[in-house]
């Protein structure tokens, strides 16, 4: 993809205000850097809110092309880019969802057995579980928890993504939990 290094935790809030200072000024390698820090955690974040891998790639690449073209026609970025970029594939990925049809495939055309690699399915089962379980819950509540754990975003940078009043996040957040609480009590989740 890019041939920037990047440390696990991405780049800090100063340096992604410098990065897009230099993007703004037309340096493509601030940007690419900007990118290439922030691809992974919106790619995750547009799986969870599309059907299949193909789309949430469309949906992520779609995200970076809009802040891009965002950060050409303003002079100058004020706040937090992280939420920022959260909002835009937000919007991008319900844009895709209302315009991608369902399509019926029968299951002959399904392959026979499913291809996985020991080492990872433990993860896509746990994710399965976590979709099965969000999927209960009201669309605002599965965003929160989405954003807080599958995200692992701070409180501030969901409440700056939502528009919602920290204390609000806090509390619809807190009512989230103790729904999905209550949903593991019933279906005895193990």
């Amino acid at each position: 993809m890019w041939n920037v290094l990047i440390d696990r935790k991405g780049v800090n809030r100063i340096q992604t205000e410098l990065l897009l200072r230099k993007a703004q000024s037309g340096d493509t390698g601030a940007l690419d850097t900007l990118i290439a820090a922030y691809y992974p955690q919106i790619l995750n974040y547009c799986h969870w809110h599309t059907a299949d891998e193909q789309q949430a790639q469309d949906a992520t690449q779609e995200t970076f092309l809009k802040a891009v073209r965002w950060l050409d026609s303003c002079g100058g970025f004020q706040g937090a880019f992280r939420p920022f970029l959260y909002k835009i594939a937000k919007n991008t990925c319900i844009d895709l969802n209302r315009t991608m049809k369902r399509t019926e495939v029968s299951l002959e055309s399904l392959p026979g057995e499913p291809a996985y690699q020991e080492s990872g399915f433990a993860a896509a089962e746990e994710k399965a579980n976590l979709r099965v379980l969000t999927a209960q819950l009201e669309p605002e509540q599965r965003e929160l928890i989405l954003l807080r754990f599958a995200q692992q975003l701070k409180l501030r940078e969901i409440a700056q993504i939502t528009g919602l009043p920290l204390r609000t996040v806090q509390s619809r957040l807190r009512a989230a939990l103790k729904t999905l609480k209550m949903q593991l009590e019933k279906e005895d989740w193990r």
